[in-house]
């Protein structure tokens, strides 16, 4: 592995200097005329995704230094407002994609001349790197997912549209790194290695041949590409008797690709202290869920709002306000389904777990004016609910309808509402047929010329990042009053009123977009009535688009120029993600 990790790096230095030789070439025959660099940026772009697998599970900090779209922001350590910016190749594209002008040579150099360090750190890691078989295997299928989720939408590199050959090169550099050490490793699984080859060799080829951005069938890809190299890499692994990696994240180690059936772990997003899933504790859940004791009044049960009739929604752009019919609730009620899939809770994100969602919407006096104290002292009185409680929870603890049991039963019912067979699931498992053409041309719009996927990333459509699943950014679109008043912003300071960053002013959780076509109105005022009304927000570059002064506005103001008939495509494959059913965990 050493020697293919040092062959990758000096290949990428040899790239970056080409890029600044290019750069640093003669001055344009005309003031203001812009000078074409894109063959040197393709090129470095290229280099960098052939090693791009093993940096980000080696050194995913190197490999935000060459790729990060933005830094992140730990709510533990964060960094002051201001900070929040693309880091090698994504500072750069804006700068040399598709020219460079003059007065942004400078600049462009110096984001390059910046890079040249974390070459050289890479090449140290190739020495130190003495990898077990059971970290091939996940690196690589940490980036086969990567590059059908993140790849596919062209995540990390927006402007130049060459995502499906970056894809192809990516792929292409874990077809080298297997083909380095597949022989020494597993000597007598010939047949596993070569059906993995050919599988990887097909997905690149497939790619290269399907170079367009706006026009290349995702699905194909998915189904007939990227996921029968996932199912050849698993081969590999179990002939191998390989036992998968176990680390932090939503995908679980042992199914093969993120769209197949069951890849999401719930437990992944739960409190560690939280009880493991059983079919009482969640019945007990459901108890409490569908009881309106839990609230100060005695009028009011979580599914008042959360309606399992209606995608565990209300169908109204906020709830109206135990204090009074002339009160509303903050925000807009989400549905439930899934919410156990994602790594917070809230549009601003304030609840890592369900558990403490419950203590957050128990105590405010707008939703259910009470508290889990409150609500438990309430519930002990029932000897019903107390039996319920002991059978599930045993002696554990002095009383068995305690505050945290409470919170946990709730948490385990909420953690069950997972359904994620719609109808996009079963055509991207292979029953293409699942899907209209119109629906499937959505689908490759969405990910595409619309760039809905990179934020609401795949196959979850939320904003857990692939491909751990275990983080989300909150982003600033510029949500404005109504969309009859689209410079006029919405006065809600989302995020920022939790953790005061100045880049947090208006920004708010990615949500999933499943059964999106079921649950109006949208946004987190619940101000669009319908996904038409959302489409067009988007289309015209956001708030900062329409005009509004948001100057940190993490959505491009950049028009997308869909047609009509594109815009039905997307608004048809969103239905396609419909599935209302739960399913235990």
């Amino acid at each position: 592995m050493r020697a293919a990790i040092e062959r990758g790096a000096d290949s990428l230095d040899t790239a970056l200097t080409a890029l600044g030789n290019a750069l640093q070439g003669p001055a344009p025959a005309q003031p203001g005329e812009a000078r074409n660099v894109r063959p040197a940026f393709r090129l470095a772009r290229a280099r960098y995704k052939r090693v791009e697998g093993v940096l980000e599970f080696y050194a995913p900090a190197l490999a935000a230094a060459f790729n990060s779209r933005r830094s992140e922001v730990d709510d533990d350590d964060a960094p002051p407002p201001g900070t929040l910016a693309a880091a090698g190749f994504p500072a750069l594209e804006p700068l040399v994609w598709p020219t460079v002008a003059a007065r942004d040579t400078a600049a462009a150099l110096r984001i390059l001349e910046g890079m040249r360090p974390a070459v050289r750190r890479l090449h140290d890691l190739a020495a130190t790197i003495v990898p077990t078989d059971a970290q091939v295997v996940e690196l690589a299928r940490l980036e086969i997912a990567r590059v059908s989720t993140l790849g596919i939408a062209g995540f990390d590199a927006p402007r130049t549209g060459e995502a499906a050959r970056e894809c192809a090169e990516a792929l292409e550099g874990i077809r080298s790194l297997v083909e380095a050490v597949g022989a020494r490793r597993w000597p007598t699984l010939r047949g596993e290695r070569r059906a993995l080859d050919s599988a990887l060799a097909s997905a690149s080829a497939w790619l290269q041949r399907h170079p367009d951005f706006d026009s290349f069938d995702r699905l194909a890809f998915l189904v007939d590409y990227a996921t029968p190299a996932a199912r050849a890499l698993d081969a590999l692994r179990i002939a191998a008797h390989t036992t998968p990696i176990r680390m932090p994240r939503g995908w679980r180690a042992d199914v093969a690709s993120v769209y197949d059936a069951g890849a999401f772990d719930p437990r992944a997003y739960a409190n560690s202290a939280a009880p493991p899933p059983s079919a009482a504790l969640v019945a007990l859940g459901r108890r409490l869920f569908i009881d309106p004791r839990l609230s100060g009044p005695g009028t009011r049960s979580c599914a008042t709002c959360h309606d399992p009739a209606h995608a565990f929604t209300d169908g109204v752009p906020r709830a109206v306000s135990l204090r009074g019919s002339s009160e509303t609730v903050f925000r807009n009620t989400p549905t439930l389904i899934n919410a156990g899939l994602q790594p917070a809770q809230f549009a601003d994100e304030r609840s890592v777990t369900l558990e403490d969602q419950v203590i957050e919407v128990l105590r405010s006096p707008a939703e259910m004016a009470s508290s889990a104290t409150q609500a438990a002292a309430v519930l002990a009185t029932d000897d019903s609910i107390v039996a319920a409680f002991t059978r599930v929870f045993g002696g554990a603890g002095p009383e068995p309808v305690s505050p945290l049991h409470l919170r946990q039963a709730l948490a385990a019912y909420v953690r069950a509402l997972v359904a994620l067979d719609s109808r996009f699931d079963q055509a991207v498992r292979g029953d293409t047929g699942r899907l209209t053409t119109t629906e499937r041309r959505g689908f490759s719009l969405f990910m595409g010329k619309a760039g809905c996927g990179t934020c609401h990333f795949a196959p979850l459509f939320g904003g857990n990042t692939p491909p751990l699943y275990l983080s989300s950014d909150v982003e600033v679109i510029g949500t404005p009053v109504s969309p009859s008043h689209p410079a006029v912003p919405d006065a809600d300071s989302g995020r920022a009123r939790i953790d005061h960053l100045a880049a947090h002013l208006r920004a708010f959780k990615t949500p999933s977009l499943r059964n999106v076509a079921v649950t109006a109105p949208y946004m987190h005022h619940g101000a669009f009535t319908s996904l038409d009304q959302v489409l067009r927000f988007y289309e015209g570059g956001g708030g900062a688009g329409a005009g509004a002064r948001i100057a940190n506005q993490t959505l491009s103001p950049d028009p997308l120029h869909l047609s009509d008939a594109e815009r039905t495509s997307i608004i048809a494959f969103l239905g396609s993600l419909t599935d209302t059913g739960v399913t235990r965990p």
